[in-house]
């Protein structure tokens, strides 16, 4: 072969290898996979500073809480800065790749604000020291700022000299000394109330029922569920309704229990209730549908007598008010409640609806039914309106069929048909998604109801308000 040859020869390899486009592909992707890799990483440092951040702002929202309740306002307002502080730093302390320094302003600032009768506002920056001390008069209105900036550290974007993201946010809390409040009670006045409210009230109930309803022989029963008024059996009517009887041989019902609660509530309102009238009450009783007993008023004493006199609603044919219809009750009550203010006076008045309930829709149009109670009538009120719904949950204790008998474990067939298929493990959730957060109690005797609607107003009073 000629040099020539060797020439021609290998130019035509070299333009072969130029023109051969095989295995571009794999280098392509070769070449490309390092960025791909390091914006992946970064996504995922990226998420977990986000997720670090959120953690930390619900942190903030503690720590700002802390700084306003009614306690921390009876104390010095270094007392309100070491609680901001500690429940900050005790809660943060856990979390993996956080860089804060909380003992300099610009890793924890603690800012309170007090705002007295005389209308003057002391804003106090909390020292770095969680034993500072400052007296001085209690204040009528107390605003805590609590603002925190720290980094998240990387893993995969130190590759890239990026070590760190910035996380930061704030937290502002506020409450006053006694906010102004109108509250709407929902009371239950269905038969559902018309139980006994404890099992030995329940044997009793049933032993009268069987004893003084009637002379007829074989005409005898023991009622004690859905039975409160005159009923017609065995072609003969009662004597009296459980409701009489229980009233005559002091049985308490669960309406008794329900009255003498809210009675409670409003005294309590009214021992505290001073020539500002802070407090407001409208009530409302609900069985078939929803009905006003009581307008909305700061007279309390009046409030009170019409409390005293709620009894069980009639369920006597054409004027029927046993069931219950929550869906009429919640669009009543949204209509009823107007937008919730921020308690600083009675203009714009924190606004709570308290429900009483046993959870379960039983009258669906116009016919029988048993259903869960829908938490989505409850939206309007809590997101569009703000107001704080309360609900106190009123389980059904099993109801026995032969009550006086201890060792008879046979259930009453109407607690077998109507309340055994929706246990409280269903009803439960879909109350606790109406009620606002923490604002579900569950009480199943006339105690649990009690203590139910007194932690309900004890903690509408003592409630301070996120702002943002």
């Amino acid at each position: 072969m000629t040099v020539a040859d060797m020439i021609a020869a290998a130019s035509r390899g070299v333009r072969r290898l130029h023109e051969d486009r095989r295995g571009n592909v794999l280098m392509l992707t070769a070449f490309a996979l390092l960025p791909i890799t390091f914006a992946t990483g970064m996504g995922i440092d990226y998420s977990r500073a986000k997720r670090t951040e959120s953690k930390l702002d619900a942190v903030a929202d503690a720590a700002s809480l802390a700084a306003v309740t009614q306690v921390t306002m009876e104390q010095p307002i270094g007392a309100a800065c070491a609680a901001a502080r500690n429940t900050f730093v005790t809660q943060t302390g856990g979390l993996d790749g956080l860089s804060l320094d909380v003992s300099k302003p610009a890793g924890l600032k603690i800012v309170i604000t007090d705002t007295y009768a005389t209308g003057t506002a002391a804003p106090y920056t909390c020292p770095t020291n969680p034993n500072a001390n400052a007296a001085g008069e209690r204040p009528l209105t107390r605003k805590a700022v609590v603002s925190y900036a720290g980094t998240s550290a990387n893993s995969f974007a130190g590759v890239l000299g990026v070590a760190t993201l910035a996380v930061a946010g704030t937290s502002t809390s506020q409450t006053i000394k006694a906010p102004y409040m109108d509250v709407y009670l929902a009371l239950d006045t269905s038969q559902s109330m018309g139980l006994a409210a404890s099992d030995e009230d329940a044997r009793k109930l049933w032993q009268v029922t069987y004893d003084m309803n009637s002379d007829v022989p074989g005409n005898k029963r023991g009622c004690q569920f859905g039975c409160h008024v005159k009923g017609l059996h065995h072609g003969q009517w009662e004597k009296y309704s459980n409701e009489e009887l229980a009233n005559k041989f002091g049985i308490k019902l669960r309406v008794d229990i329900e009255r003498i609660a809210a009675l409670d509530m409003i005294n309590t309102a009214q021992t505290s209730q001073d020539k500002d009238r802070f407090y407001r009450f409208g009530v409302y009783e609900f069985g078939t549908d929803l009905r006003k007993v009581q307008a909305l008023t700061d007279d309390l004493g009046s409030v009170n007598s019409t409390v005293s006199r709620l009894t069980l609603g009639p369920n006597d044919g054409a004027v029927g008010y046993g069931d219950t219809n929550l869906a009429a009750v919640m669009d009543g009550m949204a209509a009823q409640i107007p937008e919730s203010g921020d308690g600083t006076t009675q203009a714009d008045a924190r606004k709570f609806l308290f429900i009483v309930t046993d959870g379960v829709q039983d009258l669906c149009g116009g016919g029988h039914c048993m259903a869960l109670m829908d938490p989505a009538k409850c939206e309007t009120l809590k997101r569009d309106k703000k107001v704080t719904i309360g609900i106190v949950y009123t389980t059904y204790l099993p109801v026995k069929k032969f009550p006086a008998d201890d060792n008879s474990t046979e259930l009453a067939f109407e607690y077998n048909w109507l309340i055994a298929p929706l246990p409280p493990s269903r009803i439960r959730p879909a109350l606790e998604q109406c009620a606002s957060p923490g604002w579900m109690l569950e009480a199943s005797d006339g105690n649990g109801i009690h203590a139910a609607m007194q932690k309900l107003f004890t903690l509408a009073t003592q409630a301070p308000t996120i702002i943002h």
